[in-house]
């Protein structure tokens, strides 16, 4: 594990790895770097919420040996985002979309999940860092006209599965931090 105290935007602008990577791919680079030391790097892994996600964090962490799995929300430059979701549009939840892409010679795999009718997720990850194939479904809970509350299977690849698996981890720590210590507020 490791931790970088966040020194604000202009002082960060200083910080190693930012002027070729930009802010946020440079934080997720230097993470690593601290939390893998030594031989223990090669086949290090990382598995990211949204703010770390980008195709140059996933590149970068690719460079250097360790694997990947990044999930996009808003550093989507250079993702295809727009072809997935326009693949995607009609898909029923438990469907994925698959792109394999290289940038600046890093080969990368692209991934789009409709999670639900209306939800779809954005992941690029590191080659050979997973399955892509059917893995462990994901137990969808809904509310009928009636209040009832009904659960199904979702399908979703291995490499996800897996994601999940351990994603709750990081959710915990941000809302202990936002909510029940207050720490932004204090």
């Amino acid at each position: 594990m490791a931790l970088e105290i966040q020194c604000g935007k202009e002082p960060m602008r200083a910080s190693r790895h930012c002027a070729r990577l930009g802010a946020t791919a440079a934080c997720t680079l230097r993470l690593m770097e601290e939390a893998q030391r030594g031989d223990a790097r090669m086949g290090a892994g990382v598995r990211s919420d949204a703010w770390f996600g980008s195709v140059k964090a996933a590149s970068a962490l690719a460079e250097q040996g360790y694997k990947a799995v990044l999930q996009i929300k808003t550093g989507h430059g250079l993702y295809p985002k727009k072809y997935i979701e326009t693949a995607l549009e009609a898909a029923p939840g438990g469907v994925w979309k698959v792109l394999e892409s290289i940038y600046q010679g890093t080969p990368l795999v692209d991934i789009g999940y409709m999670y639900s009718t209306r939800t779809t997720l954005f992941f690029v990850a590191t080659k050979n860092v997973g399955s892509t194939i059917s893995g462990a479904p994901y137990r969808m809970k809904y509310t009928d006209d009636w209040g009832n509350i009904h659960s199904r299977e979702v399908e979703r690849p291995a490499i996800f599965s897996q994601f999940f698996e351990c994603s709750n981890a990081i959710d915990k720590h941000n809302q202990a931090c936002q909510a029940e210590l207050a720490l932004e507020k204090c």
